[in-house]
């Protein structure tokens, strides 16, 4: 095995130092966006409760509109019978 010595004798390890360099910036590149994702979807995720939240909150004051077929059924049946007393008492 040949190694490139230096004007000291010693090895060379300038290719070493600059492949630990850009090995660190890429873990540190790597970290920072994985970090911003992080961030992202942790702020994604307190407006998506926000969100359940006031759905909930629309869900209960809607309710009631699921009884307003019946409630219309109702009325017509009503007005039906008022209708038919109407006509039987003459008017």
């Amino acid at each position: 095995m040949v190694l490139a010595l230096n004007d000291f004798g010693e090895p060379d390890l300038g290719g070493w130092w600059i492949g630990l360099i850009i090995g660190f910036a890429i873990v540190l590149v790597v970290v920072i966006i994985v970090g911003a994702l992080l961030a992202l979807a942790s702020r994604i995720a307190g407006q998506v409760r926000t969100s359940v939240g006031l759905l909930d909150v629309t869900r209960t004051r809607t309710e009631s509109l699921a009884e307003l077929g019946r409630a219309n059924q109702t009325l017509r049946s009503i007005l039906s019978g008022a209708r038919a007393a109407r006509e039987a008492l003459g008017g």
